[in-house]
């Protein structure tokens, strides 16, 4: 595989000191991830220092660097950050400031020098001649030549477009680039619980404010307002969303919100990640901001279909908020309030104008079309990659990940808790394992043998949980078993995604393609989603885990199931590296125990058990594996000489390819290593002769259903634990029936 091309791109300020262009790059650099997957994205933050217990919060951004763990002087900061350039510039193919971080220029010229490609963002009150303007009189003329050598200048309003033109002498290399919006679809009745959870009525107008608390967003305006709303109408509310910037700005607030009486209408949301359900709450969006270079919470409010009303910020905000078309534009307090009391009275107007204001902002303001024009600035428009025409954009988020992690905190049991044993089995179709994969390959007739294994359940209380893949659910010869065991409370349903053979077919149909993480992220979702719906028509409840087929997840897999609604994942088998899979080494170090793979602890990874046992795994396992079971090495049949001495050996949780005793061995070290969680897996054709490797005789079939009889007999009375149910982990309570691994469909 070629390597990836990187961009460097540069801030000041980030978390936890969050800025607006800090937004923008983690919805920007989710899209153009998805457009172009083979380039990557990493952020060097200057100025704010790094935090203590930094949180992951953006999956596409693979590496965040803060220059110092302490503030630093001009000069210092200087020296710094050109020495980590000169360590570190030769990883990176462009190079973009989105703050003008280095007013010695030095840096700018490491890059040039190195032959990068050089951008400069102009976000705010930061075009060219503003940025001259800061230098001494005596300096301006060097500075305005020094910003030459920056290959493009982005200006992301009309504004500062405008005025980034009037200092260069190259306008070609000026771009107005807004910024892009996206706008993920609401969740169903997520209004009325948000509002509910906030002691807000159905019917109660709603207005929102959108941004950090500080004196330039003069949020306080919209406060002093209030009692004269509430005058017309008694039970409106405001809801201020964003993190307090300015601590004596915000004590101002919470005082004069107590001065008016209005503490029952007005709610400190503080900074959310997710602002889009506090949207879909609203009924209004009121902006007050006083200097903005776009405004970006005012498309995006528009997006979600709310009318707003918004300062007026010439050459910045008046392109998009049309007076008497999608919203109206204020210059004072009482202009703001003749703009708000005639939209919460007229609901047909408020839906007029949220109508036109969406339309405006998907035909202007595409984020797909935004990080694609992106990407061309950069010179990296080639490995940009475009759906098929009419693909939605996905408005995923970025803010979760399987494998890196950066996103984890452990989950599950303590270690004095007993042991429990989850068993999932790859419900599939039957396909030969040593032919390249086709479409047409959808035999499930093995479906019909399941009950051969629901014996050996019987005897042991086992309830497992079937991983099931479109081919299985859109036949009946599938289905139909499946629902059976389901409605007599044998067993839970949940969704696998085998790529090749679920709709809809874009792909080539190849080993790479076999991995759905390897897929463009269009196309991982829209397979997500047919499998998702499918199993929810024949099931009746929506499914709620998951697995990608060939332990094959992506980067946004994660993103993907949480919009789909999942809450448990298990794609991951440690040290078990897929072959054609881009990111084998993540598989090495990932955890053995369930962690939650997002900040919100809203999904968790719950691991295939597989580890490395031998008196060589807890000290030098880590970095002789990888090596040891590299295929080169395997065919010098090295990992054999070293599982046979007792040094190094790698076990998964399966009767198949691994004996009773590998079984038990892998249970015990697990144990004996504090993991009280056990994952169990097979794949469902093993139970009809010739379909699987594992399973070529009826003699083989029994040896695989005595090795199951005989692994639940030692775990609970060697290893005193007992059967259960992923739900059990997941939740931390028992499941009363197996439909509780599925929601219910309305």
């Amino acid at each position: 595989m070629t390597a990836p091309r990187r961009v460097l791109h540069v801030l000041k300020f980030y978390r936890p000191d969050f800025t607006g262009e800090g937004v923008f790059l983690e919805r920007s650099s989710a899209v153009m991830q998805e457009l172009a997957g083979g380039v990557e994205h990493e952020l060097l933050v200057t100025h704010t220092p790094r935090p203590r217990s930094a949180e992951a919060c953006c999956s596409t951004l693979r590496r965040v660097v803060y220059l110092s763990p302490r503030a630093l002087s001009a000069m210092r900061r200087e020296w710094r950050l050109c020495w980590w350039f000169a360590r570190h510039l030769h990883r990176y193919d462009v190079v973009h400031f989105r703050t003008h971080a280095d007013w010695y220029f030095l840096t700018y010229l490491m890059a040039r020098l190195a032959g990068r490609r050089l951008i400069l963002s102009a976000t705010l009150d930061d075009s060219l001649p503003v940025l001259v303007g800061h230098y001494r009189p005596a300096l301006r003329g060097l500075a305005a030549r020094l910003f030459g050598l920056f290959n493009a200048y982005i200006g992301i309003s009309p504004r500062l477009h405008a005025e980034n033109l009037s200092l260069t002498a190259r306008p070609a290399d000026c771009h107005l680039l807004a910024c892009g919006v996206t706008v993920p679809p609401d969740a169903p009745g997520g209004r009325a619980a948000l509002r509910a959870r906030l002691g807000i009525g159905a019917t109660d107008p709603v207005l929102l404010f959108v941004g950090g608390l500080c004196a330039r967003k003069d949020p306080r305006l919209l406060i002093d307002a209030l009692p004269a709303i509430a005058a017309r109408h008694p039970r409106v509310h405001l809801l201020l969303v964003g993190p307090p910037l300015e601590a004596a700005y915000v004590a101002a607030l919470h005082a004069a919100v107590a001065r008016t009486g209005m503490t029952h209408a007005v709610h400190f949301a503080g900074e959310q990640l997710d602002p889009h359900p506090w949207f879909a709450a609203a009924d209004i969006l009121v902006f007050a901001s006083r200097l903005e270079g776009f405004g970006t919470v005012v498309p995006e409010a528009m997006g979600h279909h709310l009318p707003v009303v918004a300062r007026r910020l010439p050459g910045v905000n008046d392109g998009f908020v049309l007076p008497g078309e999608t919203g109206f534009l204020f210059d004072d307090a009482a202009q703001y309030l003749a703009a708000v009391l005639p939209l919460l009275a007229d609901a047909a107007l408020r839906q007029r104008l949220g109508a036109a204001g969406a339309a405006l902002v998907a035909r202007e303001f595409s984020m797909r079309s935004v990080a694609a024009r992106t990407l061309s600035i950069y010179g990296l428009g080639s490995a940009a990659h475009a759906p098929p025409a009419g693909t939605p954009e996905t408005a995923l988020g970025c803010t979760a990940s399987i494998l890196d992690p950066r996103f984890h905190t452990p989950a599950g049991p303590p270690a004095q808790a007993p042991p429990i044993l989850v068993t999932m089995v790859d419900a599939e179709e039957a396909f030969d394992w040593s032919r390249p994969f086709c479409r047409h390959n959808c035999d499930v007739t093995s479906m019909r043998s399941q009950h051969l294994a629901h014996r050996v359940f019987e005897r042991h209380g086992v309830v497992p949980v079937y991983l099931t893949d479109y081919p299985v659910v859109a036949q009946d010869a599938g289905r139909a078993p499946l629902r059976e065991l389901h409605q007599g409370g044998l067993c839970d349903v949940g969704a696998q995604l085998h790529p090749w053979v679920t709709p809809p077919f874009t792909e080539v149909v190849g080993d790479d393609t076999s991995y759905a993480g390897n897929l463009p992220v269009t196309t991982e979702l829209a397979k997500a989603q047919r499998l998702t719906e499918a199993l929810a028509e024949a099931f009746g409840r929506h499914p709620l885990i998951y697995r990608t087929g060939r332990f094959g997840v992506g980067l946004r897999s994660a993103d993907i199931l949480k919009r789909l609604g999942y809450v448990a994942d298990s794609s991951v088998a440690a040290c078990w590296p897929p072959g054609a899979q881009r990111q084998p080494e993540e598989f090495w170090r990932g955890s053995l125990a369930p962690y939650w793979v997002d900040r919100e602890r809203s999904l968790m990874e719950i691991p295939v058990s597989a580890a490395l046992v031998g008196r060589l795994a807890r000290r030098h396992g880590g970095w002789l594996a990888p090596a040891l079971f590299h295929p080169s090495s395997q065919r010098l049949r090295l990992s054999g000489v070293a599982s046979r001495l007792g040094l190094l050996e790698r076990i998964r949780l399966t009767p198949e390819g691994m004996t009773i005793d590998e079984a038990k061995r892998l249970t015990r070290a697990m144990f004996a290593a504090g993991h009280r969680v056990f994952v169990l897996t097979y794949h469902s054709p093993s139970l009809e002769p010739g379909n699987t490797p594992y399973v070529r005789d009826l003699a083989q079939r029994e040896a695989l259903l005595r090795w199951l009889d005989e692994f639940y007999a030692f775990f609970s009375e060697e290893m005193g634990g007992r059967s259960g149910t992923w739900r059990e982990v997941r939740f931390g309570v028992a499941a009363d029936t197996p439909a509780c691994s599925m929601e219910a469909v309305s």
